[in-house]
């Protein structure tokens, strides 16, 4: 792990997993849409939005809306290595001793169906993200129908047009999200789970089983210290003018200021760096294979340490 400590001090991360020591690790990420996203929640055809000041009206995309795509991830990696068990799935754990993987001891987990009152709180903290223009620029409204399979609206029961027209409203590519993720109390092993999981997923929102890739990853940088930085994606986008001009060189250039301001140059690294470190980790396997089955003896040792497990 000495390369992981060439970006991040060695006193950041944890050993064992039990210990729960001061020192947090914040990641600023710049999520840029690439495909049409649709983010909703109440309403099928309205995208969620959020009041930022008097005049703007922002698209806000909940924490989990964005959690929840990369803990699948992580769950599919963790298959890839072995490293959980085989009747896993996403949010169903059937017993205890399932939880001993590393993707369940990062995000958290419980278990659902045995009486084993059992649940692990996560190790990666995100917050809710918000856009930095007016829900008015950055999305569109389409109307759709639902095709018969002979390719038209047509009834045959009753001879008639079938009424199958809706809305959806979308949020349009180019559009550019800042987001934190917050980490504690983690291992090596575990840190880079995340950033595979970060960094390689790019489908997001409603209707991913049937778009495309819709959002690419950037991490901006990286701030460590002992507490971590008041610094949201909510105040970047409320403090963001509507004067200035958004794309990708200046939303990354106001992020990379924030996170100097909230962590000093000393505490603070650019993202790039540990990017290529990571993608070119995932072109040895044989190197990864041994951290996720690290990550995993960890995790084990950790579930009976707390008498989770015997």
């Amino acid at each position: 792990m000495q390369a992981l400590y060439k970006f991040i001090p060695e006193n950041y991360f944890v050993k064992d997993l039990k210990d729960n020591t001061l020192g947090s690790i914040k990641l600023a990420l710049l999520r840029e849409v690439k495909g049409n996203m649709i983010i909703r929640s109440n309403y099928p055809d309205e995208t969620i939005t959020f009041k930022a000041t008097d005049d703007k009206d922002v698209v806000e995309i909940p924490a989990r809306k964005l959690k929840s795509r990369e803990k699948l991830m992580g769950l599919k990696i963790c298959r890839e290595f072995g490293v959980v068990d085989e009747q896993v799935r996403y949010n169903v754990i059937k017993k205890s001793t399932q939880l001993a993987n590393p993707n369940s001891i990062l995000f958290g987990d419980s278990v659902t169906e045995s009486g084993d009152a059992v649940g692990l709180t996560s190790r990666a903290i995100y917050d809710w993200a918000y856009s930095l223009r007016d829900v008015s620029e950055i999305t569109a409204t389409l109307q759709h129908n639902a095709l018969s399979e002979g390719g038209t609206m047509h009834n045959e029961d009753t001879g008639k047009l079938r009424q199958s027209l809706f809305q959806v409203q979308y949020v349009k590519p180019a559009t550019f999200f800042p987001h934190f993720i917050t980490v504690e109390n983690v291992t090596p092993e575990l840190f880079i789970h995340l950033l595979a999981c970060v960094l390689f997923e790019n489908r997001y929102g409603a209707q991913s089983t049937t778009q495309s890739a819709n959002v690419q990853n950037h991490l901006v940088g990286i701030g460590f210290n002992l507490f971590e930085a008041p610094l949201n994606s909510f105040s970047l986008s409320q403090d963001w003018k509507a004067s200035e001009g958004v794309d990708f060189s200046s939303v990354q250039k106001a992020m990379t200021e924030k996170m100097q301001t909230a962590y000093g140059e000393d505490n603070y690294i650019a993202g790039d760096g540990l990017t290529t470190w990571i993608k070119t980790l995932w072109q040895k396997p044989d190197e990864l294979k041994a951290h996720y089955k690290k990550a995993q003896e960890d995790c084990e040792a950790f579930l009976k340490a707390i008498k989770v497990t015997k």
